[in-house]
This record gives structure tokens, C-alpha cells and sequence, in this order.
């Protein structure tokens, strides 16, 4: 019972480290965006979480699983129908709308690719507004003369081939389907075909809330997570086939988003069957890697010299020394700090079962080499590169930066519960059902109705300034350059267009445009103003002053230069004109 005694003092640690940083968070100063949404979204979840561990812990009812797996047509039924609910929640929950510069991003891709193309050239004369039309994630973006985002384009293509049979907002949901298949793939060739931790591993998985959430959203962090799954259920088959698969999936998952996602998750597994001494398929993979690598990173630099063809001009764009230099040289001195609020979100967005059986999986995967050592090892390496590279997530649900790792944490857990089953007996069903039970009940409907409550100001206020009858409208994010250090929305994210900037009205950035940059556009027609004022009717940015200094001396010195350019706003039943 030593064991039982040592796991239930990590839960304890745990479980008071939570309330600690909970309390914490109540009383720190500070305007950090992650910090905000602790407190508005997280913060009942992780005292909830907190209670629910020591409990379940000393006093976990005696509950069985179930002893047998369904069939095959049963799982894939469930599978469908959540599914079917996820593409709803996509419309009912999400609004169906774009809310991060990233995901938006993504159907700007879309865009750029249904024309055939690798960017869209950008007239000579918008290209003085590059920045203020398209704020951030521009390829190229000191001197844009192609419009297309930064990210690799497996996520965007992939989403747009599928938008071509069906709504996409199935896209993700069936993602999801895709991934618990080869993750329950996993599970079954790791601890048996009928082991009770295959069920524990799927109600994980299923009952995870950031996992659910951003399935609801065109993120790419979805297909992450099931290409990861599915690459390494066919690496562990191995053979032929299974190499072969593995390799192809690595393909389509280095070029889903960021390059660095795919190999840091693979390293680990390969590093396992190199001390195993399989080092002839190592030596396969490295190759196959160093190949897709290398197209993956001469990609945009096709792209920019795509776009530079049809504009006339060379292309000097360089990848490595303009994106992924200054990436991991420049460090954020709140790197730490982040890292804390960030694993407390991902903490609140999980099965609260989670926890307490990955913290009995951590003796398991230190003492056996294999499967779970790889799988701990590769969240440790990742977790590391993300506090010293990427510590900012922005808006997410959860710590979408961990979503490729959620099927580890899964297994993990498997591995923890089988721990626990050798001491607790059927308690340690018990626990499992119990927390899943209080997640499904009442964490999940807190943390979508805290979703659904934040998304709805931003859907609001993109109807509205897309309401606007003139032909351009300048949205006052005077303070976009405090973008993920500020408690309020940042507007900057609701200056979104097309690529080929058809849409109307076009929408511009304030905190990109001179003076002499917004007369010459009221020259060119009609300029609608949407200010904070407009934005508080919507509840959007409700926490920053309704006056903004700047953007008023902004607008004032436009207009000196060209009175009566600039157009009110126009609300529903208002005459316009």
C-alpha cells in the first residue's frame, strides 16, 4: 500500500497546488490575457477540479466498468453522433465564426488556394496598407506584395477539399473520430483488446473539453492531435505497411501548420527504437524527415516567389532568418509565469480523471522502457521548448500548444489506471467513473456556456461592421501593439478580409495607418469610423475606456487633410446615408 499512500500525496500536492494558483490568480495584479482568461473562463472549474481529486481520491465509490469492448458498428455509431453534435456546437456554441487571427487565417488560406494559387498578388496600391488590411501572420510580411498567411497549407487545403463534398463544419469533428479510432488502436495493442484501461482511455479522450472545443473551431491544432494519433498507431504496427504509413501521415502533419509540431512529438518514439536498436528504421525515418523538412521549409519561400512572378518584382524572402530565428532567439520574460497559467488552463479544459492517473502513470513510465517513457518524455521536451519559444497561445480553449499531446495524456493515463487497479481493485473504477461523471455533469457545460458567453460579443460586432454600408471602415485597436498583454478583446482580430479584397466594406487596422495613410483612403471614397463607443453597444471590450485619445488625434488629422470623409456608424433601423 506504499504506493497508494505515495500516489494520493501527489494528489494532494496537486490538488493544493491548484487552490494555491487559484487563489493566486484572484489577487494578482496584472493585465496578462492569460490571466484573464483564468479568471473568466477557468476559475470555478479548477476549485471544482481540486475538490473532485481529494475526494475521489480517499474515497472513490467501488463502480465497475464495463468488462467487454462494444462491437465495432457501436463505436462507430457513437463516433458519428458526437460528431453530428460537434459540427452542431460548431453553429450553436462557436457562433460558426472565426474568433482567433489564427483560425481566420485558415479560411483566408481557404481563399488563396480554391484560386489555384500559392498567394494572390496584391494591387501596387494597396501594398502601403498590407498591415492594416491583414494585421498579422502575412507571409513576407515587411514589404507584402502576395497576400497569404505564414502557415504551411496542409490544414487549409485539406479543410478546403473537404468543404468541396460537405460543411466543414464537420471537418474537425470527424478529425476527432479519426484520431480516437487510432488512438483506441493503441490502447488495444498496448494493454489488450478487452482491458478496462482501454475504456479509461477513451473516456479521457471523449470527455476531454479542450479536445471537444477547438474540434468546434477551424483550428489546426484538431488535425494535430489525429495526425499524431494516426502516425503513431502506424509506427507501432510497423512492417512494410506501417512504415510506410507512418511516413506518409508525417508528410501531411509537418506541413499542417508549423513545422516544429510533428517531429518534437516524433523524436521521442524514434529515439525508443534507436535504443532498442532498430537503427536501420530509424535511419529510414531520419531521411524521410530530412526530405519533408526540407520541402516543408522551401514551401513559402514558392509561395513568395509566386506572388513576386505575378507582381512583376524578386522575391528576397528568406524563411529561416525572417520566421524561425528570431522565433527562438527572441525569450518572453514572462515565459515562466505564462507557462504556470497556461497548464492551469490545461488542466481545467480536461476529464478531471486525468490528473490523478497520469501522477500514477509518472512511476510507471521511469521504471519501463517503452511506450509510456517515450510518451512522457516527448510532453517533457515539448513543454520545455514551449516556455522557452512560444509561451503565448492567445485565444485557445485550453492550452491548444499541448492538443497534439492529448492522446499521450490519454495513454498515460491507461497506464496510470492500470497502476492503481493493482492496489485499489474496482475503487480505481470508481475513481475513473466518478471524475468523469462530475466532468461530463458539470465542468463541461461551465466551460462551453464560459465559451459561448465569450465568443458572443466578437460574432456581434463582426455583423455589425459588416453592416456598414460605405465602401471601407477603420476599427479603432489603437492598443493591438499590447496584443496578449492586455485584459481586453483586441479588435485588431475583427480586421479580416479576402485575399483579393473583394469583400465589402474592407476593413482596416487604426493602429496601422498614418494620418496621410487614412486621407489618401478617404480620396478614395467614403470611410466608416467604428470606435470603442461602437464597439461597448456590441458588449465587445467592455474593460477599456469608451474614449480613445489616439485614434480621435488620428481621425482628426485625416480629416483636416479631407473634411467630411468619415462616416458614423449605421445601426439596425437607422437611416443610412
Amino acid at each position: 500500500m506504499d504506493q497508494v499512500k505515495q500516489w494520493r500525496a501527489r494528489c494532494i500536492f496537486v490538488a493544493v497546488l491548484l487552490l494555491m494558483l487559484a487563489a493566486g490568480c484572484v489577487i494578482m495584479p496584472g493585465n496578462a490575457f492569460a490571466l484573464y482568461l483564468v479568471k473568466a473562463q477557468d476559475m470555478p472549474v479548477l476549485v471544482m477540479l481540486s475538490f473532485a481529486i481529494l475526494g475521489a481520491g480517499f474515497w472513490p465509490p467501488s463502480w465497475s466498468l464495463p468488462r467487454h469492448f462494444p462491437r465495432w458498428w457501436a463505436l462507430l455509431l457513437a463516433g458519428l453522433v458526437l460528431a453530428a453534435l460537434l459540427a452542431w456546437g460548431t453553429y450553436a456554441i462557436m457562433g460558426n465564426y472565426p474568433l482567433s487571427r489564427d483560425e481566420d487565417m485558415v479560411l483566408f488560406d481557404m481563399a488563396v488556394y480554391d484560386k489555384a494559387r500559392l498567394a494572390v498578388p496584391l494591387a501596387p496600391q494597396w501594398r502601403p496598407y498590407a498591415h492594416a488590411l491583414v494585421p498579422a501572420f502575412l507571409l513576407n510580411d515587411q514589404m507584402p506584395i502576395g497576400l497569404v498567411s505564414g502557415y504551411l497549407p496542409v490544414n487549409s487545403l485539406l479543410r478546403l477539399a473537404f468543404s468541396k463534398i460537405a460543411d466543414p463544419a464537420w471537418y474537425n469533428p470527424l478529425l476527432v473520430i479519426a484520431g480516437g479510432a487510432a488512438l483506441l488502436d493503441i490502447a488495444r495493442r498496448s494493454f489488450g483488446p478487452d482491458d478496462r484501461a482501454c475504456w479509461v482511455v477513451l473516456l479521457i479522450y471523449v470527455l476531454s473539453a479542450q479536445m471537444l472545443a477547438n474540434a468546434m473551431t477551424p483550428f489546426s491544432m484538431t488535425g494535430h492531435m489525429a495526425l499524431n494519433l494516426i502516425w503513431l498507431a502506424a509506427f507501432l504496427r510497423g512492417g512494410k505497411w506501417g512504415h510506410t504509413a507512418a511516413i506518409l501521415t508525417a508528410f501531411l502533419a509537418i506541413g499542417l501548420h508549423q513545422l516544429v509540431f510533428h517531429p518534437m512529438f516524433a523524436a521521442p518514439f524514434l529515439l525508443w527504437r534507436l535504443r532498442e536498436g532498430q537503427w536501420r528504421i530509424v535511419l529510414v525515418y531520419a531521411a524521410a524527415y530530412a526530405a519533408i523538412v526540407g520541402w516543408w521549409g522551401y514551401f513559402p519561400m514558392l509561395a513568395s516567389a509566386q506572388a513576386a512572378q505575378a507582381a512583376g518584382q524578386a522575391s528576397e524572402d528568406n524563411i529561416l532568418t525572417e520566421k524561425l530565428l528570431p522565433l527562438i532567439v527572441n525569450h518572453d520574460p514572462a515565459a515562466f509565469a505564462l507557462m504556470i497559467l497556461n497548464l492551469m488552463r490545461f488542466a481545467a479544459w480536461q476529464n478531471f480523471a486525468m490528473l490523478p492517473l497520469f501522477a500514477a502513470a509518472i512511476p510507471v513510465a521511469r521504471r519501463e522502457r517503452g511506450l509510456a517513457r517515450a510518451m512522457l518524455l516527448g510532453i517533457v521536451i515539448w513543454l520545455i521548448f514551449l516556455t522557452l519559444v512560444i509561451p503565448r497561445q492567445g485565444n485557445g480553449w485550453g492550452f491548444r500548444y499541448l492538443h497534439g499531446y492529448l492522446g499521450s495524456f490519454a495513454l498515460l493515463a491507461g497506464y496510470g489506471y492500470r497502476e492503481l487497479e493493482r492496489h485499489l481493485h474496482r475503487k480505481a473504477d470508481g475513481l475513473v467513473l466518478l471524475l468523469s461523471g462530475v466532468t461530463a455533469v458539470a465542468a463541461i457545460p461551465l466551460l462551453f456556456a464560459g465559451a459561448y458567453r465569450y465568443v458572443e460579443p466578437h460574432v456581434a460586432l463582426d455583423r455589425f461592421v459588416a453592416s456598414q454600408p460605405g465602401p471601407m471602415v477603420v476599427i479603432d485597436d489603437q492598443e493591438s501593439a499590447s496584443i496578449d498583454r492586455k485584459w481586453a478583446m483586441n479588435p485588431v482580430d475583427q480586421v479580416r478580409n479576402l485575399p483579393d479584397l473583394s469583400n465589402r466594406p474592407l476593413r482596416f487596422s487604426s493602429y496601422h495607418l498614418s494620418a496621410a495613410m487614412l486621407a489618401e483612403l478617404c480620396r478614395r471614397g467614403p470611410v466608416t469610423v467604428i470606435t470603442r463607443a461602437d464597439q461597448h453597444r456590441q458588449g465587445f471590450g467592455l474593460n477599456v475606456p469608451e474614449r480613445s485619445p489616439e485614434f480621435d488625434k488620428l481621425v482628426a488629422a485625416a480629416g483636416r487633410q479631407v473634411p467630411g470623409c468619415f462616416r458614423k456608424a449605421v445601426y439596425a433601423g437607422q437611416p443610412r446615408g
